[in-house]
């Protein structure tokens, strides 16, 4: 599922309060697409160099455009306002506090494009419109599993219908981590190689626990146990054990997991009675973060057995051994 659009009234009713965005010209139609998350700074533009100008990004101005805008002559000063504003231009904001001229929002208004004022920076507004739109109108896929907030580390796990992923949820959540979705993850892909995990808005809260039923956990466990959404880092996969199957029991093999074009790493847990999967999990999401540090317990282990062959790590006896 992929969006191709948001609505720049959405746009302005997400982004209004965080950007302090005041409306110059409410009486102009709010619902035009917005097709690109990238930003336009339009300031050639505005000399007359249109080389490479594509009109259907958000165009933002600074105190310096209007400045260069001011120093022209009215009409000329016009003409060159109008440069910016064609057909699918989703709207000017003009940034930096910058009282924009009557005549400039007039001439928006003729072309039915919003002008919008913020006493923020440019260089914020361009950023936090760039990340809000990067993830809006970002590639979307549906995975089942179960997605966790652990140790801040964010653990998908997956595992055939039944076979207990709620459940290990469940007991993540009374241990003091976080839900983010149980059964569908909303999944979305954004530079560099991020993935982006949430669930559907009506199963937010919500886990299912078979011969239990739903299970409101923002209602029985209060609403820190809560996350709206969460970088997917590690996978998880729970499997019923197979006798003669060749499990990792190193960790130095590793394996890694595809989604949406981002490698990450996925492990496999076989089930049997009386494993304590919530720990297990814990302790996943503690190494991967030690790895992130720089230290991998079993290549550490893996560099002590090679320097013990070598002769390099002896060690020799001591009376206090035996205590």
């Amino acid at each position: 599922m992929g969006t191709t659009e948001v609505l720049f009234s959405k746009v302005f009713e997400d982004c209004k309060d965080l950007l302090r965005f005041d409306l110059r010209n409410p009486e102009v139609e709010l619902n035009r697409p917005v097709r690109r998350s990238d930003i336009a700074r339009p300031g050639l533009r505005l000399t007359g160099f249109d080389a490479g100008f594509k009109s259907d990004q958000i165009q933002v101005l600074s105190e310096i455009e209007i400045l260069y805008l001011e120093s022209l002559t009215g009409e000329d000063r016009v003409r060159s306002f109008r440069s910016v504003l064609r057909e699918d231009v989703p709207c000017v904001v003009v940034a930096d506090a910058v009282n924009i001229p009557d005549p400039l929002v007039e001439a928006a208004t003729a072309s039915r494009v919003p002008v919008l004022t913020t006493p923020i920076s440019a260089t914020e507004v361009v950023q936090d419109l760039n990340s809000y739109l990067v993830v809006e109108l970002a590639v979307e896929t549906g995975i089942n599993g179960t997605l966790v907030d652990v140790y801040s580390i964010g653990i998908l796990l997956r595992g055939r219908s039944g076979i207990g992923k709620s459940e290990c949820a469940l007991d993540l959540v009374e241990r003091g981590h976080r839900l983010v979705a149980d059964d569908l993850v909303r999944v979305i892909s954004k530079p560099p190689g991020i993935l982006i995990g949430r669930s559907t808005e009506p199963l937010q809260s919500y886990v299912e626990v078979r011969g239990v039923g739903l299970v409101d956990i923002g209602s029985i466990f209060g609403i820190q146990a809560l996350r709206r959404q969460k970088r997917i880092e590690v996978e998880v996969n729970l499997k019923e054990w197979e006798k003669g199957q060749p499990y990792d029991r190193s960790g130095l093999d590793r394996g890694r997991t595809e989604i949406m074009g981002v490698s990450i790493p996925s492990i496999i847990v076989p089930l049997v009675p009386g494993k304590n999967v919530s720990v297990i999990v814990e302790v996943i999401a503690l190494s991967h973060i030690l790895r992130s540090y720089g230290y991998d317990a079993a290549e550490a282990l893996d560099e002590r057995w090679i320097d013990r062959l070598r002769g390099q790590a002896s060690r020799a006896f001591e009376p206090r051994d035996m205590e």
